[in-house]
């Protein structure tokens, strides 16, 4: 009981929707379940957010599971393998349960391919299946490389993911409130009804908590119709071909610093003529939609148990939780992190709690 008692008759707040913030009212359900809670009543969660469903930056994920420690900087190698390992056994048994096909969880084959010998990605521990490709599969590609490997690892339509967690979260009597988030302040001081608050929103935490750490990386992607692709294509130049369930995500970009929200021409050109040159049938694909979107990049992710203490409006301790800083790897850490976060709250003691103090 000592461990699920920041969850009995307390108001939870998750600021965010996207993937974080869904992710982590799932797992604070799940947590709530384990512990035989229900005998006090529902638990009670509120996720507040400015934007929902496709206007979240989640929206325009590719999906494709290859966090990499050595692009995931400030965190400690143990610790995002911690996050990778926790989140790809999360969706593999999403993947091979009855609830598969309504997630958007699949798994997906294909190419990374380089102009130079690259050292193995650290991923390659607990995908389904990793090698390095031969001199013959590296020549039948339009383009030529010297190096590369072929994989096979989990792909999530994220849009149809988003969807099946929103599902499952109104289910279980989680509510949602449509509000522009400005500072952690302002936000404490108008909703005292709220103990415990988790802070999931991103590219938000500048304004939120005047985050200095956290910088854009702009990415641009193109949805098309081409069912006739099976495999992922990634390149070093920023190339990328990634079937999802209905349509096929092209990219991309990633622009660091730029916080332009506005679609680029010239981007989108550059995209479909270095995919074409990959993959010269997409010139027969017809495009679907575009999106542009922020990778809320932080050195390092934060994940963090923060004590707010009484004012005026507030008798007790507030407990912030901040997850957020993701970058590009939002999707493949979901679950890790937010399990990760949700630990802080139960339990100090917590393996994830003293690893993660160690090194931050």
């Amino acid at each position: 009981m000592e461990l699920s008692k920041n969850l009995i008759r307390k108001k939870i707040a998750i600021l965010g929707a996207g993937v974080i913030g869904l992710s982590t009212a799932e797992r604070l359900i799940e947590k709530y379940n384990d512990f035989n809670l229900a005998k006090f009543g529902p638990i009670d969660i509120t996720i507040i957010s400015e934007a929902f469903g496709v206007d979240t930056t989640s929206d325009g994920a590719g999906g494709l599971f290859r966090p990499d420690d050595r692009f995931i900087p400030g965190v400690d190698k143990q610790l995002v393998r911690k996050w990778a390992t926790d989140s790809f056994k999360y969706f593999d048994n999403l993947l091979f349960s009855n609830e598969g096909g309504r997630a958007g969880v699949f798994q997906a084959s294909g190419y990374q391919m380089f102009d130079d010998e690259r050292i193995d990605p650290s991923y390659k521990d607990y995908v389904y299946q990793f090698r390095s490709l031969s001199q013959k599969e590296l020549e039948s590609f339009p383009r030529k490389f010297k190096y590369g490997y072929f994989s096979t690892t989990i792909a999530v339509d994220t849009r149809t993911y988003m969807h099946y967690l929103t599902n499952k979260l109104c289910l279980n009597g989680v509510k949602f409130l449509k509000k522009k988030l400005h500072t952690q302040q302002k936000f404490v001081s108008e909703h005292a009804e709220y103990e415990i608050i988790f802070n999931c929103l991103g590219f938000g935490s500048i304004e939120f908590c005047h985050d200095t750490k956290m910088v854009p990386i702009r990415g641009q992607m193109i949805r098309v119709k081409a069912p006739w692709i099976k495999h992922f294509y990634y390149t070093d130049d920023n190339c990328y071909i990634i079937p999802n369930i209905n349509t096929i995500c092209l990219g991309g970009t990633r622009q660091k610093g730029n916080s332009s929200l506005e679609l680029c021409d010239k981007d989108k050109q550059d995209i479909l003529n270095r995919c074409k040159e990959l993959c010269p049938s997409l010139e027969s694909a017809s495009i679907e939609w575009e999106w542009v979107g922020l990778r809320p990049h932080r050195e390092p992710i934060r994940v963090e148990k923060e004590t707010i203490q009484p004012s005026a409006n507030h008798e007790k301790n507030i407990i912030m939780i901040h997850n957020y800083g993701h970058g590009g790897n939002g999707i493949s850490l979901s679950r890790g992190t937010c399990m990760h976060a949700v630990d802080l709250l139960l339990n100090s003691n917590s393996t994830y709690f003293l690893k993660y103090k160690l090194f931050i």
